[in-house]
């Protein structure tokens, strides 16, 4: 820890000692994302006997500094990206490393890059909480922070795009999450929105990996490497099948079950009221 906080503490933000932090702990979030897996299972197991937790308290606080967090990196990280656009252009904006990952914008970009470690709690509240333990949970948890880790070591510069994008979502995200937490009872439609985002950022995502792919068969290399670009594209086309699967079963097929869910809780507080 003392790594870390020697990185986030030095000013101006030292890019090339937090690039040396992650390389030395690269190896650590891996077999940390595993154990985490096992963790949730056996939590999962554990819990299948027993009653679900009461732990409302530490929820809508975990959300409430998810929500602050993530509307705090998506305010830096969107002056610093439309920067990029406008001094230079909008290719050079994902592939090009430039000032995004320098200043105060890199030390956002940096403890983004570790903040996937801490989002694994999401999962801990699940499995105490008895709530429903799908894969596409688990699964983008582990994927993502083990491509932050290997992204940030490579230097890779659509990295601008991708952590922009997330902090915006996860601002959004969050903040739903913690409304909701605290029992502000939120429409069906505004849950089927976020979902729209998240698949749209996985849209431009993928345009934008074609992009740079287009661009190295033509002979303009972007600052990336091929493992990073080839585990973005597979991790952002599994992202895009399994949230669109997710989409169609909770908002479209039958009617949707979050909205047949709603429509039942409706009825039976009106039928209750009469």
């Amino acid at each position: 820890m003392n790594g870390f906080f020697n990185v986030v503490s030095t000013s101006p933000f030292n890019y090339d000692a937090a690039k040396q932090y992650v390389r030395d702990i690269q190896w650590g979030s891996f077999w940390i994302s595993m154990g985490y897996v096992v963790v949730i299972f056996t939590i999962k197991k554990v819990m299948e006997n027993r009653k679900p937790f009461n732990i409302k308290l530490p929820l809508n606080l975990w959300n409430l500094w998810l929500a602050v967090f993530s509307i705090a990196g998506s305010y830096v990280t969107s002056k610093a990206l439309f920067s990029e656009i406008y001094n230079k252009s909008l290719t050079d904006s994902y592939c090009k490393n430039g000032d995004f990952f320098v200043g105060t914008p890199g030390l956002w970009t940096f403890l983004f890059c570790c903040s996937k470690i801490a989002e694994l709690g999401d999962t801990i509240f699940i499995v105490l909480r008895k709530r429903p333990l799908m894969f596409l949970h688990w699964y983008h948890h582990v994927a993502t922070l083990n491509y932050g880790f290997l992204s940030y070591v490579d230097g890779t510069a659509f990295n601008t795009w991708i952590v922009w994008l997330n902090f915006s979502v996860h601002a959004i995200m969050y903040s739903y999450y913690c409304l909701a937490s605290v029992g502000v009872k939120i429409p069906a439609v505004i849950a089927r929105s976020i979902t729209f985002l998240q698949i749209t950022q996985f849209a431009i995502t993928h345009l934008i990996l074609f992009h740079v792919g287009y661009l190295a068969l033509v002979g303009t290399p972007c600052d990336t490497t091929p493992l990073a670009y080839w585990y973005c594209l597979l991790m952002e086309i599994s992202y895009l099948v399994l949230f669109g699967n997710f989409f169609y079963q909770s908002y479209i097929k039958g009617g949707g079950k979050k909205f047949n869910k709603e429509k039942a809780v409706t009825k039976d507080v009106s039928q209750k009221v009469e």
